[in-house]
């Protein structure tokens, strides 16, 4: 391949293992990855599976190995030192052939770099150590075990199979390089406190992770905040070289249009900011890394906050959001985005605390209630439901999906339009007079208004007082066809409620057939004892 610029074209269109083989094809493969960033280069690997991506993990340089441990052996501000194992076989790769003292030597580099204390951590997680001059005959709980070359130790290994050889290889290496250091080491290891051990090791993580470009929690949160009166201070770029990975996620967007206008001195800045926008995501939502169906979903997140954002400024116009970007801080951009998912959350906030404060309120049904709930999480998020068609609203179905981050500028419009809906549904169920009697778990407007309907057909007042079981097999039958003049004189909420209705009342059909359904088992409407 000609270039680098050519190469990172490609990586960016390709996933899996064929990126990796990529690379390997190379003339100089090891040169090419460790021209790459640390940080991409581990989402790759992650892509392809660590168990594909060994000789990769040998090429690499001993930073980019320890960032590789940097973002997998940790969970948030806790170390996992046995996630280190895996990398270290992967790292030794097999332990003959005709380059097998350049390939320690290589290991060895590796195994160098990484913090000691994080080295001791793992050591405290894999191994027993028992000291020969405290205890002459200690007590072994399994096979695996070694004497120390200075006789001082006997080291009982924890892990087994594949783990086990990482391990012992590692504790053989330590000992080969330097016995006297090796026990020292493993003398500390006993006494060492573990906290200690994790503060330091998290305090140097953090400062290499701050100089990719990974913000500290409280820094990515700040990203989900309203944007600054005066406008923020363009992020501050990470010292890295040019990388491929948030290339494969471009998709000819508003956003991809808008950079790929811009001139050539902004694009190395909107680069930057875009993958801090990127990490702020990642990082603010607690994303496993080693997850990368969760990574990619968080740089989707990212992107479309920042799409949302563009849009806002350019009003969809790729020559206004052009501009836009060259004289927008990116990290603004961003807020403005998140600023409308804000204006989401607000709103249904503000319709359920006013419905509150006239009397107990009832829940929405699917896929409405589901869409009212998400936008008031701490950020807000879609409900896919809310695409499912309209005559299918208030059935299980409507309801059968999970909430995720918001994609684009018309989920937005989707869901503010469903919180319209919510709103209608809400007055709607006041003038009928539909409120549940308190309970923390309220049944929903539809359940509501069938069990009013009901007692209605059954000779009884218009509420939702609930049914008795005998009572059941009749109001199935009453409630077969639903056409209501309180409904279809009450515009378009009141043929939503109907709709949701039917499709609520559809569920007793088991009932009108002649079964007995167990107690608890009806939803769609309220049925005492």
């Amino acid at each position: 391949m000609g270039s680098m610029l050519e190469l990172r074209r490609a990586l960016a269109q390709l996933g899996g293992r064929r990126r990796l083989d990529l690379l390997l094809d190379q003339p100089d493969p090891r040169a090419v990855v460790r021209a790459l960033p640390a940080d991409e280069l581990y989402h790759a690997i992650q892509d392809a599976g660590l168990a594909d991506a060994s000789e990769v993990v040998q090429l690499a340089s001993p930073e980019q190995f320890r960032t590789f441990v940097d973002l997998d052996a940790w969970r948030g501000a806790e170390v996992d030192p046995m996630r280190l194992v895996p990398w270290l076989r992967a790292a030794r790769g097999a332990p003959s052939g005709a380059d097998r003292d350049a390939d320690l030597d290589a290991w060895r580099e590796k195994i160098a770099a990484l913090d000691p204390e994080l080295v001791s951590l793992l050591l405290r997680s894999a191994l027993k150590i028992h000291d020969l001059e405290e205890d002459e005959d200690p007590d072994f709980e399994s096979e695996r075990f070694m004497r120390t070359a200075e006789g001082r130790f006997i080291v009982e290994f924890v892990p087994d199979g594949a783990d086990y050889v990482a391990v012992r290889r590692l504790v053989d290496d330590l000992y080969e390089r330097d016995p006297f250091m090796a026990g020292r080491t493993l003398s500390a290891v006993r006494w060492e406190i573990e906290s200690d051990l994790e503060e330091s090791a998290l305090r140097w993580r953090e400062g290499r992770l701050a100089d990719l470009g990974y913000p500290t929690f409280d820094e990515a949160l700040s990203w989900f905040a309203r944007p600054a009166g005066r406008g923020d201070l363009p992020a501050g770029l990470p010292d890295r070289p040019p990388g491929f990975w948030l290339a494969s996620f471009r998709r000819e967007t508003l956003l991809d249009r808008a950079a790929a206008r811009l001139p050539p001195e902004a694009v190395e800045r909107f680069e930057g900011e875009a993958l801090a926008a990127a990490n702020a995501a990642i990082v603010a939502d607690r994303v496993d890394p080693s997850d990368p169906d969760a990574v990619r979903s968080a740089v989707e997140s990212a992107r479309a906050l920042l799409e949302l954002g563009l849009e806002s400024l350019s009003g969809g116009d790729v020559d206004v959001a052009a501009r836009a970007l060259a004289s927008t801080p990116l990290k603004t951009v961003f807020q403005r985005g998140f600023g409308q998912l804000l204006e989401l959350r607000w709103r249904a906030e503000r319709t359920r605390k006013e419905a509150a404060a006239i009397g107990p309120v009832p829940a929405l049904d699917a896929p409405v209630g589901e869409a009212f709930a998400a936008v008031q999480r701490r950020r807000p998020r879609f409900f896919p439901g809310i695409d499912r068609p309209r005559d299918e609203w208030g059935s299980v179905a409507a309801g059968a999906f999970v909430e995720r981050p918001f994609r684009s500028a018309d989920e937005v419009r989707r869901t503010a339009s469903a919180l319209g809906d919510a709103e209608a549904l809400l007055a709607l169920g006041r003038r009928l007079g539909l409120a549940p009697s308190g309970e923390p778990n309220p049944p929903t407007l539809a359940t509501l208004y069938l069990t009013a309907l009901a007692n209605e057909r059954l000779g009884r007042p218009f509420a939702p007082a609930p049914l008795g079981r005998a009572d059941l097999p009749a109001a199935a039958r009453a409630l077969e066809t639903i056409d209501d003049p309180r409904l279809s004189g009450a515009g378009a909420p009141g043929e939503l409620l109907l709709v949701m209705a039917r499709n609520r009342a559809a569920e007793l059909a088991p009932v009108r057939a002649g079964e007995a359904p167990p107690p608890g088992t009806v939803a769609a409407v309220l049925v005492s004892g």
